[in-house]
Parts: C-alpha cells; sequence; structure tokens
C-alpha cells in the first residue's frame, strides 16, 4: 500500500501530529512512504505569521502557495504510475486548493490534517466584534472548497467534527474525529510517580497565554491561595496575555511563582510535568476552548498526573471524559477550590495519576491512532478495490 505525503507540513514540538502519524505508518510492514512535500522550519508557528513584518509574512504566504503547488506536481507525477492514498499534514488548505482545480478523476483519495481550521483563527473572534469583511469570506471559501476536496477530514474532536461540517458545508461521512499523535515515550517511559523532597505542592501551568487557556482564571486562583505557604506555581509560556502575568507578578513580590518565559523543548515541558503534583488544563470557558482536548492534556494523561481542568471540554469520537478535577464554570474561586482539595490530599492525587495513565493507554494511546489510520487506508486504497 503507497502512501504520498503532500504539501509543506508542519512539525516539532509545537506541531506533533503529523510527524508521529507518520512514524506510526513507517512502522506497518505492508505500507510504502513516499514523500512528495516537505517540512516547514520547526521555530515556524502559523499565529507568528501575522505578528511578522508583512514583508516577511508575505514571503512565507508565497513560499506556502508555490511550495504546495511543486508538491502537488511531484505527488500527480507519481501517483499516476503507482496509484495510493495521499496524506496531507497540516496546514493542508493551501495543498488541498491547488488539487481542487485538478479534474476530479486525476485526483488521488486524499486524508487532510485539520485541527485548526485557518479563518477560525483568524476571524471567528474579530467577526463577534464586526460584520465580516471581504478578506473574512474569501478565506472561508477557499478553506471550504479546498476540505471538500478531501476523502478524509481529520479532526481531534467531535465539538470541532460539528463546527467544520456547519461552518464549511462538508459532507458528515467525510469528518473524523481522532486523537492526536503525540511523542508518547518521553511522558510513559519513566515512572509515573516520582516524590521529591521538599513539602510543597508544586502546581504547573503550561500554555502560550492567549486568552482560550485562561490564564487570569489561573493568576486570580493563586491570589486567592496566596496564604498558603506550601504551593508553589509555575508557569511555562509566552503570549498575548504575558503582559498580565508581568503586572500580576510585580504587584505580588512575595508570591511563589516561578515563570518560565519562553518556549521549551518537550524534554523541558516533560521534566516539568514529572516535577508537578497538580496540573492546569484550560479555562477559557465556552468557544474555541470548550471545542477541543488540549495537547498539554494528553501529556498530562501520559504522564499519569492529578489534572485541574473545566468541564466544557471534548474528546475524539468514543472517547469517554477525561478522569480529571474538572470545574464546572472557569472561575477563580472555583478553581481555588479544586487546587485546595488535591494539595491536601496526595492519595487522591496518586489515585488521579493511575487513572489518567490508564485512560491514556485505553482511549488515546498512539496504538489506537495506528489502528484508526489502517482502516481509513484500507478503505481507501485503490489497490485493494482494484
Amino acid at each position: 500500500m503507497k502512501v504520498y505525503i503532500g504539501g509543506l507540513g508542519l512539525r516539532g514540538d509545537g506541531y506533533p501530529n503529523a510527524a508521529r502519524t507518520l512514524a506510526l505508518l513507517e512502522q506497518q510492514a505492508d505500507i510504502e512512504i513516499v514523500n512528495c512535500g516537505r517540512w516547514l522550519p520547526e521555530d515556524l508557528h502559523l499565529w507568528k505569521l501575522a505578528r511578522m513584518p508583512r514583508w516577511r509574512t508575505l514571503r512565507w504566504l508565497l513560499i506556502l502557495i508555490f511550495g504546495n503547488l511543486r508538491s502537488l506536481l511531484r505527488v500527480c507525477a507519481r501517483a499516476r504510475i503507482a496509484p495510493g492514498v495521499l496524506y496531507v499534514p497540516y496546514p493542508g488548505v493551501f495543498f488541498l486548493f491547488w488539487l481542487s482545480l485538478l479534474p476530479r478523476g486525476w485526483r488521488p483519495a486524499c486524508i487532510v490534517d485539520s485541527y485548526v481550521s485557518i479563518w477560525d483563527s483568524m476571524f471567528r473572534d474579530r467577526a463577534a466584534a464586526k460584520a465580516p469583511g471581504v478578506a473574512s469570506a474569501m478565506l472561508k471559501w477557499i478553506e471550504a472548497r479546498a476540505l471538500r476536496t478531501a476523502a478524509v477530514v481529520l479532526v481531534d474532536t467531535q465539538a470541532n467534527r460539528d463546527i467544520f461540517i456547519a461552518d464549511f458545508g462538508l459532507d458528515p461521512a467525510r469528518v473524523r474525529s481522532l486523537p492526536l499523535a503525540i511523542d508518547e515515550d518521553r511522558f510513559t517511559a519513566a515512572p509515573p510517580f516520582a516524590h521529591r523532597t521538599d513539602a510543597r505542592v508544586r502546581i504547573l501551568f503550561v500554555g502560550t497565554l492567549i486568552p482560550l487557556h485562561g490564564i487570569a482564571v489561573v493568576l486570580d486562583a493563586f491570589a486567592r491561595l496566596a496564604d498558603d505557604a506550601s504551593l508553589e506555581l509555575r508557569l511555562i509560556g509566552n503570549g498575548q496575555q504575558a503582559d498580565r502575568v508581568a503586572a500580576f507578578i510585580d504587584a505580588n513580590p512575595t508570591a511563589r511563582i516561578h515563570w518560565i518565559r519562553e518556549w521549551c523543548s518537550l524534554d523541558r515541558i516533560a521534566a516539568e510535568i514529572a516535577d508537578a503534583d497538580i496540573c492546569l488544563g484550560v479555562f477559557g470557558g465556552e468557544g474555541k476552548a470548550a471545542r477541543v482536548l488540549p495537547f498539554k492534556l494528553y501529556m498530562y494523561l501520559a504522564r499519569g498526573r492529578a489534572i485541574v481542568s473545566q468541564s466544557l471540554l471534548s474528546t475524539p469520537q468514543d472517547v469517554p471524559f477525561p478522569p480529571i478535577e474538572a470545574i464546572s464554570e472557569p472561575l477563580a474561586a472555583e478553581l481555588a477550590d479544586a487546587i485546595r482539595r488535591l494539595a491536601t490530599d496526595p492519595e487522591r492525587r496518586e489515585r488521579m495519576g493511575r487513572e489518567a495513565a490508564a485512560y491514556y493507554r485505553h482511549w488515546l494511546a498512539n496504538s489506537r491512532v495506528a489502528d484508526d489510520w489502517r482502516e481509513m487506508l484500507a478503505r481507501l486504497d485503490p489497490q485493494a478495490k482494484a
């Protein structure tokens, strides 16, 4: 079975899914990977494009547009000789738009990663404040046309599946939610519990400090816990609301907060998770924050940690709600109470950690992702249908 890789894909610690998926497929003896695409630089993050000088943003857009065209020509040349299934890593919109211009009979069956809508990321929040403009309408049309070209559109949760179908008019039979593939060995290889010698309860928050993550709720909750000298908050990340964190630390010089204000390697994050007693998820309320099962929750679950997050979240198809301390409203008072309960109950934290690790192994592990991919490829493989 041939699997062609098309497009310019993102990989690295911030975008692990495609690279890990390919690693899983390469382990299958009856699958041959034919790479007709290439990887973008690992330090490139799409959210950074809007913050770059205009000439750099334009340069990257041209690279994405014409680099994907070149990749498509390579796929077409090879797939016409030896048919197979095409896999397009995220962001696949640029590649698929070129593919949509070909006659249907020339297009190989295509599976595309679409975990984050580019139109949604750029315009949905803005459209809530004012009527969407021409640029918004054009990008939405381009993304809809591109996604309709795929035989399977992959998303990470059922809530995202529903919104992709509604936003872009996709055929529900072609949109599928399945778990993300992660570099799980970094989290599952070591024993799940390593007791530290200090007496403090270490609380960890990892995130890009955007409103979706709810850093304001975390800071307000820790302010309510300031009188408890046994608690220590560790923050990893930088982003849109970094000034709010800096202002909070300046206003509370005695607060037990250690802020690592940088993009950390996955090894560093894995070490921090291993050293944490309580890990914090997202507290952004409704909207996009409620449609995801955040990547960091995968890491927390795989490592077997007690987790506090908002109850508004979604999971892949047939995956039950995770074993976390879920707060019904993303409010500082509720979060502070949840942290206080877990901080004073180490036995419960360990029990939650064991349940988290078992949940990950059964519902989210890479082995499940591999099984789902084998089923999809068997259904789409043109050789099997011949």
